[in-house]
């Protein structure tokens, strides 16, 4: 198969988890013995090449100004790129995310569009209680319905999509893949370091768990909570990682770390090393990070909202808190800290159900099958009617 995805953030340079599935998939789908193919719109400052291949993916990136009009412009170049590689036999099929509304407008092509439920801004505004402009939404609404095809990474996703779009069929649910580390250097890790990774946003609960933190500290002085991911803007315009500074007193600030945007090489290399990993997000389609830290044998913290249920069986391969209540996330740190039996059982589970159910080559071939019966069904759906005229 001959496989199309857009994408406005494959790596390098700063990338969300829709970057890092598309290169995981992607890469996947090249050793399997497809090819795979990834356009999308970057900024004129963005460190990647215009073109690239990565490990046989093939990368356009496509470069426009911030404004109005170069969106627009960038739109409008993405389609006529796509719909020439389509009519001339060069891709099978196009994978598209659902954020920003891309394939909105789109005619007809002879090959099948799969709008692939990631985690929409009209979703995350959902989740979180907040406003979302009437065009975001018209826009991610035409999208998915224009799409001949339509997944989601989780069933709690899939079923809040149906209600906020007014989708009427059900999709496949083809959860993230990740990939396992072949060793954990579980016998080395440190006693007291506790690792967060993802971006600095209210909706990672950065600000619940460093709420959280001064309880941990003054329980268990000797941890240390390392932070990993881009910085971002506060709802004031105020970097978040210098609101968070500004708020802790000391003795706190010198147990916190900011690391700031690394390589995901650094990331699996403190997971492998620290005691525990917390995310106590508020909305997650299906999140990479946690997934990420099972799989090095790090024992979790994740949330219970959204699809937290759906990777994590409290109290078995792993913590589910309340990202509302930080003295219960302390309490959960708390108990991983002291409690080496505890760490290493949630840790050992966790990587287990990683690699039960989401390592790449268990999910490259389900996305393979997917695709599969989506060209089929899409070929039977258009082949001409012999005997008409």
């Amino acid at each position: 198969m001959r496989v199309c995805f857009l994408c406005n953030e494959y790596p390098p340079g700063p990338h969300g988890g829709i970057g890092t599935f598309t290169q995981m998939l992607a890469r996947s789908l090249v050793q399997a013995g497809h090819q795979a193919w990834v356009i999308g719109k970057y900024s004129q400052s963005h460190p990647g090449s215009d073109y690239e291949e990565d490990q046989g993916v093939r990368v356009w990136r496509l470069r426009g100004p911030g404004h109005r009009l170069g969106l627009v412009w960038a739109r409008y170049r993405l389609f006529r790129t796509v719909a020439h590689w389509s009519r001339n036999g060069k891709i099978d099929l196009i994978d598209v995310p659902d954020s920003g509304g891309w394939i909105a407008g789109w005619p007809r092509l002879p090959v099948p569009i799969i709008a692939r439920l990631h985690c929409s801004a009209t979703y995350l505004a959902s989740e979180l209680g907040q406003p979302v402009s009437r065009m975001t939404f018209l826009l991610e609404r035409a999208s998915l319905r224009r799409a001949d095809f339509w997944c989601s990474v989780s069933r709690f996703l899939a079923h809040k999509a149906q209600q906020l779009f007014g989708l009427r069929t059900d999709p496949a649910i083809l959860y993230n893949p990740v990939e396992v580390p072949f060793e954990t250097c579980a016998t080395t890790r440190s006693r007291n370091q506790v690792v967060f990774t993802g971006t600095l946003t209210a909706n990672k609960g950065i600000l619940s768990l460093i709420n959280a933190w001064p309880r941990v500290t003054e329980v268990y002085p000797e941890a240390a909570l390392h932070i990993f991911g881009k910085d971002r803007l506060t709802d004031k315009g105020q970097s978040m990682q210098a609101f968070l500074l500004s708020g802790m007193n000391g003795q706190i600030r010198k147990s916190v770390h900011f690391h700031g945007h690394v390589t995901r090489e650094k990331i699996f290399h403190a997971l492998q090393m620290a005691r525990l990993a917390v995310f106590p997000s508020y909305a997650e389609a299906f999140a990479i990070a946690p997934m990420e830290a099972m799989a090095c044998g790090c024992p979790t913290i994740y949330s219970h909202r959204t699809s937290g249920p759906e990777l994590i069986e409290h109290d078995h391969n792993g913590f589910l808190i309340d990202p509302d209540h930080p003295d219960e996330i302390a309490d959960a740190i708390i108990r991983l800290l002291t409690d080496d039996d505890l760490a290493k059982r949630l840790g050992d589970a966790g990587r287990k159900r990683i690699q039960d159910n989401f390592s790449i080559p268990a999910m490259t071939s389900k996305n393979e099958a997917f695709y599969r019966n989506c060209l089929s069904k899409f070929r039977r759906m258009h082949m001409p009617v012999r005997g008409l005229t």
